[in-house]
């Protein structure tokens, strides 16, 4: 999996790699998903992800 868009971006999200797997996992496997783990990664990593998701955006806006 490659970051299609901007890879220097992606590089600085943490396990962007992971990200897209899990994504992927979410829509095209859904009857497998195992609920508590979507709920542990929801409360788990989501908050990383939206801290440097939020530093990209403020950089980006200071450009």
């Amino acid at each position: 999996m490659r970051a299609k868009v901007d890879k220097s971006a992606a590089d600085r999200i943490s396990h962007y790699r992971r990200i897209i797997a899990f994504r992927n996992i979410l829509i095209h496997g859904y009857a497998n998903v195992d609920d508590r783990l979507v709920w542990d990664v929801v409360k788990t990593n989501l908050p990383v992800l939206e801290r440097e998701v939020e530093a990209l955006l403020e950089e980006s806006e200071d450009d």
